[in-house]
């Protein structure tokens, strides 16, 4: 997609939400206020989670809730509609259903009706939204679920599907968020994003590297390189090549990641980051395995920063913009090098290096 696509799919997002926000506006006025007591969890049979987002780290960071939620209510039925990564991101919670919505999904009545009918007959008793976003589709659809009880925030455009709805977090974190979110509908919880791995995909991560690492060397440290530059996200591949460099100086194997975003770069990213295995795997679950089986991730703000940090690997987060404060990694699981010039490769090169040193996190299995 060239430069000029790409602006005018932006502008056409921004008038759309602009389109939306003003409905919505509309609709707030004539919706309950929200101020409705909160229902008893524990004596509800089905509950419907609800966060439609189609990036990969949005997901990842509802996982404290789901995984809160799940443990504090084991005899629920609990579902969950979201976006495209949402069941390879919550494979091993104990879901009944997970249903997905893509974009294209969004903007077809026919698709859109299918999905409002499949959970609709399900009855569910209670539907929680789990973003803070009151208006967005997943509010929508959990509206248009039947559930009796509609729990979501409270927006900047008022309450419009919630039947009780809670003033928007203070706490600054995203993460702390959700908990101060979950610890307001009664259930006690401060976890951080979280995978359920499998023995069985672990085991498959220790074979891959087994074979084409090394035995000697140790642990890789793992390197993503992809981030969103329309956001503002964006690092000189150069300082990534630096980083690669002083990492085998040291005696690190490096194993580089390419997704679908970077695959357009690919011959640009393995000429400058050198020697390195170089992985292109387009199974969620299968990156989730190999990461766990890196020493540290390096990576920019981005989604795979946040699949690091839930599969328990050691995380050095790369942020040219500051909001490290509001997703980044907190110790001890990771470090944030925040570099809005876009010149430290060395101080990220020795934040990983001291991280390196220090013991490996525990992580969730199966």
């Amino acid at each position: 997609m060239n430069h000029k696509q790409s602006k005018r799919r932006d502008t056409l997002r921004k008038l759309m939400r602009h389109i939306c926000r003003t409905m919505l506006r509309a609709v707030a006025k004539t919706a309950p206020d929200g101020t409705e007591p909160l229902p008893d969890l524990r004596v509800a049979k089905r509950i419907l989670l609800v966060l439609v987002n189609y990036r990969m780290g949005n997901t990842v960071l509802a996982t404290p809730a789901v995984s809160a939620l799940i443990d504090a209510l084991p005899m629920v039925e609990f579902s969950f509609v979201g976006g495209p990564y949402a069941p390879g991101i919550l494979k091993g919670y104990n879901l009944k259903h997970v249903y997905t919505v893509s974009r294209q999904d969004s903007w077809s009545p026919l698709r859109m009706g299918r999905l409002i009918r499949t959970l609709r007959r399900e009855r569910y008793d209670v539907a929680i939204h789990l973003s803070m976003a009151t208006a967005s589709l997943g509010a929508f659809i959990m509206y248009a679920s039947g559930a009796k009880h509609r729990i979501g925030c409270r927006g900047s455009v008022g309450n419009i599907f919630f039947t009780s709805a809670m003033e928007h977090p203070h706490s600054s974190h995203k993460v702390d968020q959700v908990n101060e979110y979950v610890r307001w509908l009664g259930i006690h919880t401060s976890g951080e994003r979280k995978l359920v791995l499998s023995n069985e995909e672990r085991c498959w991560a220790e074979s891959f590297f087994r074979e084409r690492i090394h035995s000697s060397s140790g642990q890789p440290i793992g390197i993503f390189v992809g981030s969103r530059q329309r956001k503002g996200k964006f690092w000189d591949i150069s300082n990534f090549g630096a980083v690669a460099n002083g990492l085998r100086s040291h005696g690190f194997p490096v194993v580089v990641f390419i997704g679908h975003e970077e695959a357009s770069r690919e011959e640009l990213i393995r000429a400058s980051l050198g020697e390195a295995l170089y992985i292109k795997e387009p199974d969620v679950r299968r990156v989730a395995a190999l990461v766990s089986g890196c020493r540290a991730v390096f990576t920019p703000d981005s989604g795979p920063m946040h699949l690091s940090i839930a599969a328990g690997t050691k995380t050095v987060a790369l942020f040219v913009k500051p909001n490290f404060d509001r997703y980044g990694p907190r110790q001890p699981q990771g470090e944030v090098v925040f570099d809005p010039q876009g010149t430290s490769a060395d101080r990220a090169l020795q934040t990983i290096l001291k991280l390196c040193t220090q013991p490996c996190a525990a992580s969730s299995t199966t």
